[in-house]
């Protein structure tokens, strides 16, 4: 399922992979996700991103908190919820990686967050990720100039040197 609205808002995706053919169409149940990412940090206290979430899933977030800062900045309800589930959490400031690289001004962060997720999610290799993600740039914008392509291999690179898992506590923060 894919729904998208505008730019900023909430765009909810629900993906399935396997090495044989999918030929049932059918929403991600509570519990039964394996990863999770949030691209607006601000969504972390409007809604409950890891309801979804199964035992040991990986959490990816975007957001500008210093990975051994960011557990503080959480809803207690979920450190609570990660700790409970054994939830992985995975960080990455993909505004300044897209800042950084000259992603349109700082806001173009899907190739960010899709090498992201290729990288820790374990569809694919990461080696293998990498390379065809940098293919599909290659097809997608090889057209408009080699300075574009470049930009975005950029972005891919500074993607994985700014990724950091986060070690989380034995428990919730204290109000």
């Amino acid at each position: 399922m894919y729904d998208s609205k505008k730019a900023g808002a909430v765009t909810v995706s629900h993906l399935r992979f396997s090495p044989r053919p999918i030929r049932s169409s059918y929403l991600i149940e509570d519990g039964e996700a394996s990863f999770i990412g949030c691209h607006q940090p601000q969504f972390v206290d409007r809604f409950n991103l890891l309801e979804k979430a199964a035992r040991g899933a990986v959490f990816l977030l975007n957001t500008d908190e210093a990975p051994e800062k960011v557990w503080q900045t959480l809803p207690r309800s979920m450190q609570e919820e990660m700790l409970e589930k054994d939830i992985k959490l995975w960080v990455i400031n993909a505004y300044a990686v897209a800042k950084a690289t000259g992603m349109g001004m700082g806001r173009r962060i899907n190739t960010i967050m899709q090498t992201c997720f290729f990288a820790i999610s374990g569809v694919l290799t990461r080696e293998e990720a990498i390379e065809k993600i940098k293919n599909a740039v290659e097809k997608t914008y090889g057209r408009k100039g080699r300075k574009i392509v470049q930009r975005n291999f950029d972005a891919i690179n500074a993607s994985l040197a700014a990724l950091h898992e986060v070690t989380l506590p034995d428990a919730a923060d204290s109000d």
